[in-house]
């Protein structure tokens, strides 16, 4: 295993563009998109705001959206 320079890995949503991508489903609220995703909306908010996202929100994501590329929706950053 590579040591990582500058701390552990995150994955990250890239908020843009998976609000770009529910733009043409009418949600209005971040409510809204965790009740369709099946997430809590206050952790909702915070991956939106960049905090890093668990696996079961990649999942998540992965299954409301197979087509969409895994790199098109999060990126890997060091902490």
């Amino acid at each position: 295993m590579l040591a990582a320079p500058g701390g552990a890995p995150k994955i990250r949503l890239n908020a843009d563009v998976f609000l770009d991508l529910l733009k043409p489903l009418g949600f209005d609220t971040t409510t809204d998109i965790a009740r369709h995703l099946g997430v809590d909306p206050g952790n909702l908010g915070r991956i939106l705001r960049g905090q890093g996202v668990s696996t079961e929100f990649i999942a998540r994501v992965h299954l409301a959206y197979p087509k969409v590329p895994f790199e098109r929706l999060f990126r890997v950053e060091l902490s």
